[in-house]
This record gives C-alpha cells, structure tokens and sequence, in this order.
C-alpha cells in the first residue's frame, strides 16, 4: 500500500492497536476484578489505563515514518502495550478459587436446645473489604485485589434459624471466639456461621486451625469470592 499517511493518522492506527490487548485482557481478566466492587476511581483510573496505552502505541507508530502500510501500524502499535499488560498480569495477585463446604449441614453433640428460641439478629453479608482512594486508583490502573478477600466458616445451614442456633453456641461455650449469621450469597442457599471475616490467607488459616483444635466442627473451612 503506498498512500502517504499523515503523522496523526499513523497515531491512529498505531494507538487502536495498542488498546487491543487492554480490551482483550478486560474480557479475560480484567472485568472480575472490576466488577468485584465498582467504584468512580476505580473505573477512571482503568480508563486512564486505556488512555496511557493508546498514546504508548500512537507513539510507536508515529516514531516509525517510513510506514504507509495501517495494518502494520496496528500491528506495530500492540507489541509494546502487550508487553506491559503481561507485566501487569504477571505481578496481579488473583482471586483464588473459593473451596466449597465439605459439610453443608453442620449438627454438634454439645448444642444445647435450651439455646434454640429464634433470634433477631440483623444478618451480616459477605463484601469486599472497604478501599481507600489509593487503593481504588490502584486495583482501577493495575488489576490488583485486595488479598483480606478470606472468611472462616464454622457451619453452612438451610434455614436462618439453624445457623443463628450455632451462633448463640459459640458465644456461650467458646468466648474467644466471635460469630455471626451471614446471608446467602449469590445463589448459594446456605446461611453461614462466620468467624472470621476479610482475612488475608494465611490469618484464615491459622483462625481455622485454632478453631478446630478448640473443638470446631472439623469442616470448618475457608471461603473467598467465586471466579467468575
């Protein structure tokens, strides 16, 4: 192709090609950790994101005169955005896959039925941890989760009445130990009885292995957000 291409025209096409990696990677990966919790500085810095690569690519295919061809421009413009979304995805930390209950229906010996009137506790749900401005700006621009994404369950229950039951054994029987009722969360029917909430890994962990070897349920387990 010989047509003469125009500085700004070679920025063009150079910079639409260095978005693509940027929006392929929005599909693949970056959409989950937006979505997670959705907020103005979060998107802004995602679009500044954008912003950056698209000039980066521009850049390249303005610096590279010679070329008339747009298609090569475009192809020009990817190798270096490309470049940095690896490295970017390379350092992200992602959201592990959440283990399910080895045990949904959680019954103990020790439950007293003196215990089993119907509570008016308010229900706690299970959210992301609050972020500051920085660290919006930061999961926005580089795709990095919050690694307290962890909470300790002691027991998953049909019915609200069940897991509030459980709740008021832990607090008579184990003082060291806080619980709550947690609602279901995204279609998972079960109410959880919760010990530990927005924990990074290795505090769940070691919560849960405290917990068992005070007498919790040998399935307590470890919970985290779902990979969409």
């Amino acid at each position: 192709m010989n047509t003469t291409l125009s500085d700004r025209q070679r920025f063009l096409f150079a910079g639409l090609g260095g978005i693509m990696p940027t929006l392929l990677n929005l599909i693949v990966i970056d959409l989950e950790t937006l979505l997670l919790s959705v907020t103005a500085l979060s998107i802004l810095s995602y679009l500044i994101r954008v912003l950056a690569l698209f000039a980066i690519g521009g850049v390249v295919g303005w610096l590279n005169r010679s070329e008339r061809d747009p298609i090569k421009l475009f192809q020009l413009g990817i190798a270096a955005p490309a470049l940095i979304t690896a490295a970017m995805n390379g350092g992200r930390v992602s959201l592990p896959e959440a283990p399910s209950a080895p045990n949904q229906q959680v019954s103990w010996h020790i439950l007293s039925e003196a215990y089993a009137q119907t509570s008016t506790a308010t229900l706690k749900h299970f959210t992301m941890p609050e972020e500051t401005s920085v660290q919006q700006i930061y999961r926005g621009f580089f795709g990095a989760l919050p690694k307290n994404v962890w909470f300790v369950v002691a027991g998953s229950h049909t019915t609200q009445e069940a897991a509030e039951k459980q709740v008021r054994q832990i607090r008579n029987n184990y003082r060291n130990f806080t619980a709550e009722v947690y609602a279901p969360y995204d279609g998972n029917p079960y109410y959880a009885v919760v010990i530990g909430a927005q924990l990074t890994i290795q505090d769940a962990r070691q919560l849960q292995q405290q917990a068992i070897s005070a007498g919790f349920p040998k399935d307590t387990y470890l919970w985290t957000f779902p990979q969409r």
